[in-house]
């Protein structure tokens, strides 16, 4: 799909220019989870400060997390808290120290089930400590979060992902947070100012929008939309591209290590024959 920053796309005879990146060259990833909960050592010293509820975080809790998979929730860009953190006694600055490192409005996604979630990255409205299956991401310009989060929505997104991941089960890469940095996406360092206030336009366009699970992308009109936004409107490249574009998210669709034997499937019972 990439060589050398240029898109490869089928029926196309030469690559687009395209300003793609590792995403560790962006800023930081978060902390493991058990940096953040974890028991205590022989010693008798915690490894994480924190203790973990799992109930909602009521308003205004100081340590909201986004720890666990929720489908129903993951079908939007962004994705509310599930559940808070609590300091454990005698452990304050340890754990103001864990929440600078951790606390985030972009989230990435470590197992990402194809066949029932949508999103690649995620945000929450306000910075939440990110947990097990959504670890955060710290950019050193907060206005690169948008188009983060819509480039890993988007069909290329999900492929990079996928792409990257350990495909161990059908349907479900994994991409541990210490791969994270890996992960390749949109480089907002090569967009100028005007079109990083356009990513975030587009963000909140698409924020309340619902996407089909990732393995039903060939078709998702919405996902199909947010494509055109970030390729062609954002980025400038040509119409050209769609028909192709087209072409390889059913391809990829057709993966079994994407359907993972999914009726949604294309040609599958409910699938949409092409």
């Amino acid at each position: 799909m990439y060589g050398k920053n240029q898109l490869l796309l089928p029926r196309l005879s030469s690559g687009i220019p395209i300003p793609v990146v590792e995403l560790g060259k962006l800023g930081e990833r978060g902390l493991l989870a058990r940096d953040i909960t974890g028991d205590k050592d022989r010693a008798g010293v915690y490894r994480g400060p924190f203790a973990h509820k799992k109930d909602k975080p009521p308003p205004g809790a100081p340590y909201p997390t986004l720890w666990n998979h929720c489908t129903k929730d993951e079908k939007r860009m962004v994705v509310p808290p599930d559940s808070q953190c609590v300091e454990r006694s005698g452990y304050k600055d340890r754990a103001l120290e864990a929440w600078e490192k951790s606390a985030s409005r972009l989230h990435i996604n470590c197992e990402f089930g194809l066949g029932s979630g949508s999103l690649a990255a995620c945000f929450t409205e306000k910075p939440a400590i990110g947990g097990r299956a959504w670890p955060s991401f710290i950019c050193k310009d907060p206005r690169w979060d948008y188009p983060i989060v819509l480039w890993a929505n988007t069909t290329l997104g999900l492929i990079a992902f996928w792409w990257l991941g350990s495909r161990q089960q059908q349907g479900r890469p994994t991409v541990s947070i210490s791969r994270h940095p890996e992960l390749k996406v949109l480089d907002p360092r090569k967009l100028s100012p005007s079109q990083l206030k356009q990513a975030e336009k587009i963000f909140k366009k698409f924020k309340g929008r619902s996407l089909l699970s990732a393995n039903e992308a060939y078709g998702d009109d919405v996902r199909k939309e947010l494509d055109r936004a970030v390729l062609i409107d954002l980025l400038g490249l040509p119409d050209k591209i769609l028909e192709p574009l087209d072409l390889l998210r059913l391809q990829w669709c057709s993966e079994s290590s994407v359907h993972g034997g999914k009726q949604t499937r294309p040609l599958g019972k409910r699938g949409h024959p092409y």
